[in-house]
């Protein structure tokens, strides 16, 4: 299940997590004036199934990944994988309360499944970054949001 966030209701929005995150990007890739072009939230149960995927072909777009999920622990599952070139896990993040992942959108990686010990969902809040004035972000504006539940 996914949740669109609109651009308008995140950007600029007083809540600290995004005043982090736009603090972060500063520091993290300084040369590269990032802009927001798509938050949503994602809502994995037990009986999903995640696959391997990149958010972007271009090496200066960035995904920011937060975990809003209180109290959990690892037996309860539903990491985010991150796979090297040659196809093998590198680092594996659990997705406990607070936690805030930055990295390069072209770096493959998957939403693993929460265990069977979970009643209900493991969520990650994504927000997706590009290069201000970027041909990409023209091309987003005008392409339509469509959102599937």
């Amino acid at each position: 299940c996914v949740l669109e966030h609109p651009i308008q209701d995140v950007q600029g929005s007083p809540w600290p997590l995004f005043q982090l995150v736009e603090v972060l990007l500063r520091c993290v890739w300084p040369s590269v004036d990032l802009e927001m072009y798509r938050a949503y939230t994602n809502a994995v149960l037990t009986s999903d199934v995640g696959f391997v995927h990149c958010d972007a072909e271009y090496d200066s777009h960035v995904t920011a990944l937060f975990y809003p999920n209180p109290g959990w622990q690892p037996e309860l599952a539903g990491e985010t994988c991150f796979f090297d070139s040659e196809g093998e896990i590198c680092l594996s993040v659990l997705p406990r309360c607070g936690r805030l992942v930055l990295f390069n959108a072209t770096i493959a990686h998957v939403g693993r499944a929460p265990s069977r010990l979970v009643w209900g969902y493991r969520y990650t809040t994504a927000l997706k970054f590009a290069p201000r004035g970027s041909d990409f972000l023209r091309t987003m504006r005008q392409a339509p949001v469509v959102a599937d539940s």
